[in-house]
């Protein structure tokens, strides 16, 4: 078995793009558009909370981007799913992307270097698909840049001869010194290389919201400083409401983060939600048809679960034989109402265990009813069961429902039902001495099961 919390591999990255399987794919095409009609130099802000997929927006865009600008870096066969998308495929929009350049930077992966401009620099110098492309001309043209700030510099990865560049980042005060000059020149030539023939440089800074907050500002600082040049675009993809409160914390708690932000970004998108359903039956293996299937779908909309959360909480649930529940000595009726609330409240807990520790413990030791009320009230699957003729005589007997409540308040006898499913699973369940009847029995012996099978797939 095997993780399914889906990681941003190349290959991940191509297999979601071809099979759309966030359901972002239009969205992509949307925010591609925006990249073509940006002028002078601009500054984008991608906002979505932790674990909604950014990391995989901005490498699905830079894998386009990429396969467009540089063919030697995919197979043929892995470029043509790319450029066969429907929104590239016959469109003008592939034409327009031709002069869009890009590298990505994680920033968390690179917080521990004291100068960020440093880490950005040398992702730039590295972006080693298009300087192997370079005319001999802009070779030495760049050559000459690396010499000017240092020989070791790049062709040792940080090397030990970058003073100049060190010395120009510390000078104090605000008037430009030789050193920030020469800094500020050097930048130009290596931004140059990449915008040369009226091309656009698109830089993708990821992770800034999880980085330390002298990191954080830090890097925003130079960004402003030095790179806010003509034909360069960069695009940070983060947590806004996370990322101003590293502002805050860096300045001190008085300062406001996000006026900080607004002047910072020339534009705010905010990612929209993947399609979870479409992401949910991308990584599971079971019959999306299946009534414990639909259900599972639903605890992950409930729970309004994050692209991690589903990762998990699918890792989880393939452990569980769903179809193999049953107690073979029980009636039809009894079997048929056994496997609905087996088929629903395992994957709930599950769901609680992936997303909230405290409502599952409070579920556990019977202090959670309202939640667990609002679930299954709204579980069609699970009321289905009033369809089923001897079926739905039999769930009245076991829930001591009173036969007038059938047809005079729908709303009672449901309550009634959940309330006495809730209370005999985890606010008083029978125990094995309490035993005196079918039905004593019957609950008995399904929070028995449930027990056992959450207990030795879920240790």
């Amino acid at each position: 078995m095997k993780s399914l919390e889906l990681l941003p591999t190349d290959e991940n990255i191509l297999d979601t793009l071809y099979q759309d399987a966030f359901g972002r794919n239009t969205e992509i095409a949307s925010f591609l558009n925006i990249l073509t009609s940006i002028e002078g130099h601009f500054v984008i802000s991608v906002d979505g909370k932790w674990g909604t997929g950014k990391t995989f927006f901005v490498k699905q865009c830079e894998m386009i981007l990429d396969t467009i600008n540089d063919p030697s870096k995919l197979t043929s066969e892995n470029k043509d799913k790319i450029l066969h998308l429907p929104f590239l495929n016959g469109s003008s929009l592939s034409k327009k992307l031709e002069n869009q350049n890009c590298i990505y930077f994680d920033a968390w992966a690179n917080d521990g270097y004291e100068n960020p401009i440093l880490a950005i620099l040398n992702a730039l110098v590295n972006k080693t698909s298009f300087i192997d492309r370079l005319s001999a001309v802009d070779k030495k043209g760049l050559m000459d840049a690396v010499v000017e700030m240092g020989k070791n510099y790049f062709s040792k990865r940080l090397g030990t001869s970058i003073d100049p560049i060190i010395k120009a980042l510390k000078q104090p005060g605000k008037e430009e010194t030789k050193a920030q000059i020469s800094l500020h020149k050097y930048i130009e030539k290596i931004i140059g290389v990449f915008t040369r023939e009226d091309h656009r440089l698109i830089i993708f800074v990821d992770e800034l919201d999880r980085c330390k907050p002298s990191f954080a500002v830090k890097l925003l600082e130079q960004i402003k400083h030095y790179f806010l040049l003509e034909n360069v675009t960069f695009v940070f993809s983060t947590n806004i409401l996370e990322l101003s409160k590293t502002i805050s914390k860096f300045y001190g708690n008085d300062f406001q983060g996000d006026k900080y932000l607004n002047r910072f970004f020339d534009l705010f998108l905010t990612l929209m939600p993947i399609d979870i359903e479409k992401y949910y039956q991308y990584l599971s293996s079971q019959d999306s048809l299946a009534i414990y299937e639909r259900n599972k779908l639903k605890v992950i909309k409930f729970l309004n679960m994050s692209m991690r959360d589903v990762g998990k909480f699918v890792t989880n649930n393939e452990l569980i034989d769903y179809k193999n529940i049953k107690y073979d000595y029980l009636g039809q009726a009894d079997e048929a109402i056994l496997l609905h609330i087996e088929w629903l409240v395992i994957p709930f807990m599950i769901g609680l265990t992936v997303t909230n520790k405290e409502d599952e413990f409070n579920l556990i030791e019977g202090r959670n009813y309202e939640l667990f009320k609002k679930f299954v009230i709204d579980a069609d699957t699970f009321w289905s069961l009033l369809n089923m003729g001897g079926v739905h005589q039999q769930l009245n007997l076991l829930c001591d429902v009173d036969e007038s409540l059938e047809s005079d308040d729908v709303d009672q006898y449901k309550d009634k039902i959940v309330h006495t499913i809730y209370t005999k699973l985890f606010e008083n369940p029978v125990s094995v001495t309490q035993v005196h009847s079918m039905s004593d029995k019957f609950w008995y012996d399904i929070k028995r099961i449930m027990d056992s099978v959450l207990h030795s797939h879920l240790k």
